[in-house]
Order: structure tokens, then C-alpha cells, then sequence
């Protein structure tokens, strides 16, 4: 904002019984953004308070993906076996659910959401999340709906598959 539209803009805001005092800030709300520098500013995120209520979609997300680390395949063997199978979780709801994209943004969120510690083997990590995509290269970059062409390659790719369809079905993103 140039100089001159800020004295436009606080001209006019005086002649509409608006007053003006003291430093004029402009200030930008965000949430769940990490590395936010725009040019001329400076990267820091705030976040007031804590145990920010759960919104309606949180509420949803965080019962499906409970659901999910309980449920069992036909032969009674758990759906999410291990903590790579998290990157499904992550690529789910940052490509369809708007969450954040960023890993440990996303680590958060999970944490945030009490979704992350499972049992010792499957719970939560930022290593683990990251390192998933080595395993998984030919769906590392496009979107979990076309995974269904890459399931029968291992078992890796099968588990990613499995995950991402249960998630996919459960929050309506699939028929």
C-alpha cells in the first residue's frame, strides 16, 4: 500500500466519524501457516490461546481417523498397520480437506486433534511422514484418487491405497 492511499484511505475513514490514533497496523490473520514472508515483512505466526475449539470438519476428521486406526480388514488384521501410512492420512486431507500441507503444520494439526499417539508403533512422526514418500515414488506427487493404479506394485503402495480409499469413503470424497 503506497503512501498516498493510506492518507486517502484514513481521510476518508475521518470523514466518516472514524478516528484514527496512534500507529496505524495492518494486520493479516492466518492459520496453520509456517514460512509466511511476504516481501518487506518478517515470518512470524502467532496463535492465541490454546485448545482452540473443534471446528464441525475437525470434529469429522478426527472421528474418521480414530475409525480408521481401529478398523480391521476381512481377515481381522488391523487397516493402518504402521506409521508410514500416515503419508495417506496427510495427502488426503491436504489434497481434499484443506489442511495444511506442510508436514510439521500437519503433525500439529494431528497432534492438536489428539489423533497422533496410537500405540507406540504406529504414532505420529515427522521422520516418518517424510521418509514414506521414498517408499512409495510413482504416487509420491499425484492425487490419492489415482493411486488405484499403483496399488498391485508392493505392499507398500497397496497399504498407502487402503488407507487413502478408507479415509476417501468415509468423509464422502469417493462413492
Amino acid at each position: 500500500m503506497k503512501l498516498q492511499d493510506l492518507q486517502n484511505t484514513l481521510e476518508a475513514a475521518g470523514k466518516c466519524g472514524i478516528t484514527v490514533a496512534g500507529d496505524f497496523v495492518l494486520e493479516k490473520h492466518v492459520e496453520y501457516e509456517v514460512n509466511n514472508v511476504e516481501a518487506g515483512g518478517i515470518g512470524i505466526q502467532i496463535v492465541n490461546g490454546k485448545d482452540q475449539p473443534l471446528t464441525a470438519s475437525d470434529k469429522t476428521i478426527k472421528a474418521v481417523v480414530k475409525e480408521l486406526q481401529v478398523a480391521k480388514d476381512e481377515e481381522g488384521q488391523l487397516v493402518f498397520k504402521n506409521k508410514k501410512q500416515w503419508w495417506a492420512v496427510y495427502r488426503v486431507l491436504f489434497t481434499y480437506c484443506n489442511y495444511p500441507s506442510q508436514m510439521t503444520a500437519f503433525e500439529k494439526k494431528m497432534r492438536e486433534l489428539n489423533v497422533a499417539t496410537i500405540d507406540g508403533e504406529r504414532d505420529l512422526s515427522y521422520s516418518s511422514l517424510s521418509k514414506a514418500p521414498t517408499d512409495v515414488p510413482r504416487i509420491a506427487t499425484c492425487s490419492p484418487s489415482a493411486w488405484n493404479t499403483c496399488k498391485d506394485l508392493n505392499d507398500n503402495y497397496m497399504q498407502q491405497y487402503i488407507v487413502a480409499e478408507f479415509l476417501m469413503q468415509k468423509l464422502g470424497l469417493k462413492s
